[in-house]
């Protein structure tokens, strides 16, 4: 997801072709079926003939297919290079409080086969396992391709060792979840928080490559992603995006945390529903209804004090990072655009008029968090992520 600027290490001939095979796939994924060997020679600056023996191990692995020649109007007609679809798949999944969710995806980012299981209350590691292995061994032999890896995205902070640090939503600490599912499953498993796989996700359907991005995940907790010049920015210790249990100065209340003043007191999505159903939040989507009971009205209320609270943690943000492009994700998409209204009022009053810009909604929806599972398992694979724009 992130290469450092400062290069240590060594220029062995090994890295230098795992670097050189990552980039020339890349082409590929980017090109979309477009590109020939000349094409990828000449936007990548290797030489045609590295390419061409990078072609040949991508093409015998399976990852990459020819196409029928296109006449370039002189010699020999180009082959058209795609990536490979039909061979290989990954597994990816969403680890809920309630619930686990899982999937199928091509290495194009074509969403196959999805399914869900509910889960016990207070659910720990063995539960989700018991859960998640059944459902992710019947959709691969479904499917039929050979799986190449599984994304698990979690609502907690990810070690670097790929262990589940802290999820008080799961009320987890210190969790091994990876070597449990990699070991009943038979395949990698690799663990991403559910905030910064909706970032990976967004990363993967940007129409401009490089465009950054305030990613705000919203449903038991709050999470944040940062894409920072087209990478998504983690942190010294992955813990970047932890927004969740910051005072930004919009409440008072006790957190669960044990601390006072958290954002999640107040725009959380429990916050916003205070004892509603998650449905009801579509009865109040529109700003230009006005609701049709006390209930409703209370929650609206909510809705709106929820995208004020919101935009407050993201002027702060905006104005640090210089990112004015906003992605709002989760459950509490169902508030519509009476949330989207709420935080662009609030970002006007705090903001300079030229930093003002409307948040939007996530592209993949509720397959957000299981989509950039599935592109940060790819990444951690093949070093290469799916443009899917």
């Amino acid at each position: 997801m992130s290469r450092p600027v400062r290069i240590t290490e060594k220029a062995t001939p090994a890295v230098l072709r795992e670097r050189n095979t990552e980039l020339v796939l890349q082409s590929v994924l980017a090109g979309g079926g477009t590109v020939s060997r000349a094409d990828i020679a000449r936007s990548t600056g290797l030489a045609r003939a590295v390419v061409s023996q990078i072609m040949e191990s991508l093409v015998s692995r399976r990852l990459v297919v020819e196409e029928a020649a296109r006449p370039n109007g002189r010699g020999k007609p180009a082959t058209l290079l795609r990536i490979d679809t039909g061979r290989h798949c990954l597994l990816m999944a969403d680890v809920r409080p309630t619930e686990v969710l899982g999937g199928v995806v091509g290495l194009d980012g074509a969403i196959g086969a999805t399914a869900r299981t509910a889960l016990p209350a207070r659910p720990g590691g063995a539960d989700v396992v018991a859960a998640l292995v059944p459902m992710l061994m019947t959709l691969a032999r479904d499917d039929g391709r050979a799986v190449l890896s599984a994304g698990v995205a979690v609502p907690g902070i990810v070690s670097p060792g790929q262990r589940v640090i802290e999820a008080l939503q799961l009320r987890w600490k210190d969790v091994d979840l990876a070597g449990p599912l990699a070991g009943a499953l038979g395949h990698e498993v690799v663990l991403v928080n559910d905030a910064t796989a909706v970032g990976m996700s967004e990363l993967s359907v940007q129409s401009r490559a490089g465009d950054s991005v305030i990613v705000l995940h919203v449903a038991g907790g709050i999470g944040s992603a940062v894409l920072l010049d087209g990478r998504v920015h983690l942190g010294e210790r992955q813990r970047a995006g932890e927004v969740g249990h910051i005072d930004v100065g919009v409440s008072d209340r006790r957190c669960e945390c044990g601390r006072r003043g958290c954002l999640e007191t107040v725009a959380s999505l429990p916050a916003v529903l205070d004892g509603a159903r998650v449905e009801q939040l579509d009865a109040v989507s529109s700003p230009g209804d006005a609701p049709a009971t006390p209930e409703l009205d209370a929650l609206a209320a909510r809705v709106d004090y929820a995208g004020k609270s919101l935009a407050a943690l993201l002027c702060v943000q905006a104005a640090i990072l210089d990112i004015g492009d906003v992605v709002i994700d989760g459950p509490i998409r169902r508030a519509g655009e009476r949330l989207l209204d709420a935080i662009e009022r609030e970002l006007a009053v705090r903001l300079p008029p030229s930093d003002v810009r409307r948040p939007r909604f996530s592209t993949m929806a509720e397959h957000s968090i299981m989509h950039g599972a599935a592109a940060t398992a790819m990444h951690h694979r093949l070093g290469v992520i799916w443009h899917s724009a």
